[in-house]
């Protein structure tokens, strides 16, 4: 593979990425939301500076017959979804405003902590551990979403809060 190759999800990629299946490694499951039939290889180097382990995961995920490699300007995969939208999480009806459970919020927690580390240099250390880990309510929680959303993209990684925010909802939603 080179630095222009670009992939696409396969209909198995996309319903991995949904499904979130048990014991898929997570940094496959960081790569395959990152391909999107547009980012070439130089591209997704942001996520695994390392090239040869960069070739190595590629080359799993195509095994496993969850992303393929385009050729010219046709893709073999399946259409891609529209991309997700960087707003805020919405509020949902008073009655509805609550927290989600402690195992979802420390799923969130750690991908915030995870990206805060990879990407941000530990900027949002003392919200994590001052507002997030003390929070009391849905606000506080939208509170650290936003301000951590806001982070990523100011630091020029707006294509990883994309699916990072991904990850965050789909755990709201379990």
């Amino acid at each position: 593979m080179n630095h222009n190759s670009i992939f696409s999800k396969t209909d198995a990629g996309f319903s991995e990425v949904k499904t979130r299946s048990q014991g898929f490694p997570i940094r496959l499951r960081q790569l395959l939301i990152m391909i999107d039939g547009q980012k070439c290889v130089a591209e997704l180097l942001a996520l695994q500076p390392d090239i040869n382990e960069l070739n190595k995961q590629l080359q799993q995920l195509m095994d496993l017959q969850l992303i393929v490699e385009q050729t010219g300007y046709a893709s073999s995969a399946a259409p891609l979804p529209p991309p997700i939208a960087v707003k805020p999480i919405t509020a949902a009806p008073a009655q509805q405003r609550v927290l989600p459970s402690t195992n979802s919020r420390q799923k969130i927690r750690r991908i915030m902590h995870m990206t805060d580390q990879a990407y941000l240099s530990n900027k949002l250390e003392f919200m994590l551990s001052d507002v997030f880990d003390a929070m009391t309510s849905y606000d506080e929680l939208q509170f650290c979403i936003d301000r951590w959303q806001k982070a990523l993209k100011e630091a020029g990684h707006s294509d990883m809060a994309d699916a990072y925010l991904y990850q965050v909802k789909a755990v709201m939603a379990s």
